[in-house]
């Protein structure tokens, strides 16, 4: 470990060198009175850091008797590991299904500070969907994939230069900053295990990830993914739309409205069509009505949601849309010209010509 250790310092020191060099070029004709810090020095100033920290890891794995398990791990990278696992996790998923032939899984990950300031809480039913190849998390939760098979339970104790190292990760993990991550893989995402835990729109947040689930091609022709806590993609049906209807205008809403029940069966309830004053709120449901206010260029929307996060805690019942269901949603805006407005346009239109 010490080697190691030895060796992302002189890393390290060599990419400080190459930033000071640099700047040392550009400000060559300054006069300076400041020393100059030797490759030594930097060498080490960080291996004094990274033993320090690693001391510090070391007696807290001991205080903590991680050192008496037979499953303890102390890896060259600093890293060390025990097995060690959590009653709740275990009555809600005793047996979970070993599959690891992918690039994503499914993590129920806690990460705190060594201080135990919170970081990072996903639970089992809402876990963390971690790219072992696409992820831009650093090398530390990378090599904790070579070690933590599905169904494994560990814990962590990660050195800050496996972390988040010297920019930390604001607001919550500060610069040169130790964690302490406990950590259950739950299985692959390819193979998706039926769980009893996991609910449809788990499902559908995995389809997404893995490129399963994608907008519907004959009503958005270019799709755009737009910001939301929902599934949601935005489309302009035409030419030429530079922006959306004047707050007074009337304009004229079709909505059509899919229930997925299960991963295999999707309910359509029909399209719904009605107008209004544009700028007139709760004439749509909210979640709609934020997605095509956000950019008013777009005029067609698909989205979807949790039944609750569109229709509230009790969903709709009246309609048969329970929570657990996941709902769909395809509309498109319209505006409605008044007749004084077509006999401008078509004015426009001939002095134009």
């Amino acid at each position: 470990m010490s080697r190691m250790r030895n060796y992302l310092a002189v890393s390290f020191a060599i990419a400080c060198l190459s930033l000071w060099s640099c700047d040392a070029r550009v400000s060559s004709q300054k006069p300076s009175s400041a020393p100059l810090v030797s490759a030594e020095d930097l060498i080490q100033f960080n291996l004094q850091k990274m033993e320090a920290q690693g001391g510090l890891l070391d007696s807290l794995a001991m205080q903590w008797c991680w050192s008496d398990s037979p499953s303890f791990q102390s890896l060259g990278s600093g890293l060390l590991i025990t097995e060690r696992g959590w009653k709740a996790m275990d009555l809600l998923l005793s047996n979970p299904r070993v599959v690891f032939s992918g690039d994503s899984v499914y993590w129920n990950i806690e990460v705190r500070l060594v201080d135990s300031t919170l970081v990072l809480d996903r639970d089992v039913k809402n876990p963390l969907v971690f790219h072992r190849v696409r992820s831009g998390w650093p090398a530390g939760f990378q090599q904790l994939t070579e070690h933590a098979m599905p169904g494994d339970s560990v814990e962590c104790l990660m050195p800050a230069h496996m972390a988040w190292g010297l920019t930390g990760s604001p607001p919550l993990v500060p610069q040169d900053a130790a964690l302490l991550v406990r950590l259950r893989v739950l299985g692959d995402v390819d193979e998706r295990a039926s769980r009893a835990d996991e609910s449809n729109w788990m499902r559908v947040i995995s389809d997404f990830e893995g490129g399963r689930f994608i907008p519907d091609s004959s009503w958005c022709n270019q799709p755009v993914l737009l910001g939301s806590p929902c599934l949601a993609w935005g489309d302009v049906k035409g030419q030429g739309v530079t922006e959306g209807p004047v707050s007074g205008t009337t304009v004229s809403l079709r909505v059509r409205t899919q229930v997925l029940r299960s991963e295999d069966e999707i309910e359509d309830l029909g399209w719904r069509a009605w107008q209004f004053e544009w700028g007139n709120e709760g004439q749509c449901l909210p979640v709609l009505e934020g997605l095509m206010t956000a950019d008013l260029r777009l005029n067609r929307w698909e989205c979807w949601c949790p039944a609750e996060k569109a229709f509230g805690s009790q969903g709709f019942p009246e309609a048969g849309i329970q929570i657990g269901d996941v709902v769909g949603f395809q509309w498109e805006l319209e505006q409605i010209l008044t007749k004084e407005a077509s006999i401008s346009e078509s004015g426009n239109a001939l002095v134009s010509q």
